[in-house]
């Protein structure tokens, strides 16, 4: 709180010498060589008297904007001549620092990575343990800083990594722990574009992207590829956030800040996540106490509130028509307010910053939690975030509280349910294959033949011929009775038996086609020898494992293939080797560890952090008042 006091005592000290033209870098107040002359007692007594501060108070803050402004002017005048920039460094973060800010002299057509070991060799910290971010952006590597908008006398933030993170980074091959973040968010992405690949009556597989109402978004894939990454990047974010780990949360939320960009600005507007990930980013700053250094912190903010009315209504009137309450969204309120407040704060906006603080603490006196009707909630089961949010929706109301938790639970059941049988039809589609002319199988048009009594795999043998034309596919299943011998294409594990496999075996036929068949007809003796006889005893082509078969037999009576193996596995990539698919699988747990609970987890603000915030920001608004 003290140097937020000596900043606010600069920033008007600096506005009264700025009125009265007193240039403090130049004779008298200036030697040439920059050094101190001599400041004017009664210039100090002035100021001392026009801003009810002590004369020590006064004299000492001159020569620090004196200084300040005289090692300015030398930057730009050491810039103009040699192309030699001045920048301001801020450290934050854990490690053994050798100071927490300091100026770096350095050219701006270095690379990132060059200037990340001037850092180094300043800070006493090593290259890989520091992540630099100016004008709102991580600094790439591989970029010279005049090409990432950086110029003379730009302040820079500097995450450093804690010694353990450090070590964490080298025991996953030197892979930083955005890397990993950014991979699992890239896989997800791509395992859900080939889903999107799949269209049954006009509907895609994957992910489902709504706005407020529910009503889904037509996305274009490289836009939804982009906004699947974001949005699994701003849950990886919120989540460090919830751990009070804001240096690695504000690297998150920047790398999805950067893929949101890629989407249309209509597409941001339809949905709140961008609107949050803006709140988020500026928060992480005002917890690394650099709300100052970030140019665009007014910029976000006000997007966001945008965004907030766009979406909710500029009173909350469409989010309580859709969602029945507004309670919970307040919380996203009291934090968006504070920030203004503050940024207002550090610009001189006192008036501003004094309505955005009351804003905030009016949402904060709403969202107050009755903590023994919260210890009740949680003594009948429900969790704390469950109590919290059910308090707030419902007004501290104990019993609406727990009708609205146990609606919230039926919810949430619906919508797994939901899933799970997506994921089930998807996997059936994924097997059943395409048709002659490309297009995929319908599951509908497969569930509709099946309920008529055909057997699963003449079924999706006749929709792939006929084009998924279910009057002609009754027609082809009876003109053409090979077909209803077919094997079902989603046959689940069967144990071959010795004793079913002596039945097949003592017909005269081949004990591995043998095996082969009843696999294939799930154990069924009857089908497997139908199927052996219509062959000749030869089965070319079967394979338990893929749960597919080789229709050759009866190809040859169509114009087209109607093998049930012409599935998604056709148009796959190349199969990937065990260390790829163990480091995939390794990409998505950490992904799904850092993933929510329920879509309302990041809602569940205690809102501890605000209340300390909003009061030392009314303090410092209290202290300055007769400035």
């Amino acid at each position: 709180m003290g140097s937020i006091h000596t900043e606010e005592v600069q920033r008007h000290l600096r506005q009264a010498l700025n009125r009265d033209k007193v240039k403090l870098w130049e004779s008298p107040y200036s030697r040439e060589d920059g050094t101190a002359h001599q400041i004017p007692e009664n210039l100090i007594l002035k100021y001392s008297e026009e801003l009810r501060l002590s004369k020590d108070v006064v004299a000492a803050n001159m020569e620090e904007l004196r200084l300040h402004a005289v090692r300015k002017l030398a930057s730009r005048r050491k810039f103009q001549t040699s192309g030699v920039a001045t920048l301001k460094i801020k450290l934050a973060g854990k490690g053994n620092l050798k100071c927490s800010s300091f100026e770096l002299e350095t050219t701006l057509q270095i690379l990132g990575k060059a200037f990340k070991k001037l850092l180094s060799e300043k800070c006493g910290l090593a290259p890989d343990h520091l992540k630099p971010i100016a004008v709102g952006r991580v600094i790439k590597d591989d970029v010279p800083l005049s090409s990432q908008h950086i110029s003379n006398n730009a302040q820079v933030l500097v995450i450093c990594l804690s010694e353990s993170e450090a070590e964490a980074q080298r025991k996953e091959e030197q892979v930083s722990k955005v890397r990993r973040a950014r991979e699992g968010a890239e896989l997800l992405a791509d395992t859900l574009a080939a889903d999107d690949d799949m269209e049954h009556n006009g509907n895609q597989y994957g992910l489902q992207i709504a706005d407020q109402t529910g009503r889904a978004l037509q996305i274009p894939r490289e836009e939804k590829r982009a906004l699947t990454v974001a949005m699994a990047l701003n849950e990886r974010g919120k989540a460090a956030l919830k751990r009070k780990q804001h240096g690695e949360a504000l690297l998150l939320l920047l790398e999805a800040d950067r893929e949101f960009q890629q989407c249309r600005s209509e597409i941001l507007q339809a949905v709140d996540n961008y609107a949050i990930l803006c709140l988020d980013i500026v928060w992480c700053y005002l917890c690394l106490k650099n709300v100052t250094a970030l140019p665009d912190a007014e910029n976000r903010l006000q997007k966001c509130e945008q965004l907030f009315h766009k979406s909710y209504g500029s009173n909350l009137e469409r989010l309580t028509t859709v969602k029945g309450s507004s309670g919970q969204e307040k919380a996203l309120f009291v934090r968006l307010h504070l920030l203004q407040g503050v940024v207002f704060f550090h610009q001189g906006r006192r008036n501003q910053a004094v309505a955005e603080l009351a804003k905030a603490d009016a949402f904060l006196r709403q969202l107050q939690v009755d903590e023994s009707k919260l210890t009740e909630l949680m003594t009948m089961g429900f969790s704390g975030a469950e109590a919290r949010l059910g308090l707030r929706a419902c007004s501290n109301n104990l019993q609406a509280a727990v009708t609205h938790i146990m609606q919230k639970q039926e919810e949430r059941r619906e919508i797994k349910k939901k899933e799970q049988e997506e994921r089930r039809q998807k996997k059936l589609a994924k097997k059943l294959g395409k048709t002659a002319n490309g297009d995929w199988v319908k599951v509908d048009l497969y569930n509709a033949l099946v309920n008529m009594g055909f057997p699963k795999g003449g079924a999706v043998a006749a929709l792939q011929q006929t084009n998924n034309n279910i009057q002609q596919a009754i027609q082809v299943l009876q003109d053409q009775p090979e077909l209803l011998t077919l094997p079902d294409p989603n046959p689940g594990p069967v144990s071959i038996t010795d004793e079913m496999l002596a039945q097949l075996v003592s017909l005269g036929f081949d004990p591995e086609m043998s095996r082969r068949a009843l696999q294939s007809c799930q154990g069924m003796a009857q089908r497997a020898i139908d199927m052996l006889l219509q062959s000749g005893g030869v089965l070319p082509g079967v394979s338990s494992a893929s749960g597919s078969t080789s229709t050759s037999s009866s190809s040859s009576t169509s114009s087209s293939s109607a093998t049930p193996s012409s599935s998604s596995s056709s148009d796959a990539s190349p199969a990937k080797s065990p260390e790829e698919l163990q480091r995939e699988k390794e990409a998505y747990e950490e992904l799904a560890s850092d993933l929510a609970d329920h879509e309302e987890d990041y809602l569940d603000l205690t809102l501890e952090e605000e209340s300390v915030f909003l009061q030392e920001y009314r303090a410092l608004l209290a202290s300055t008042l007769s400035f």
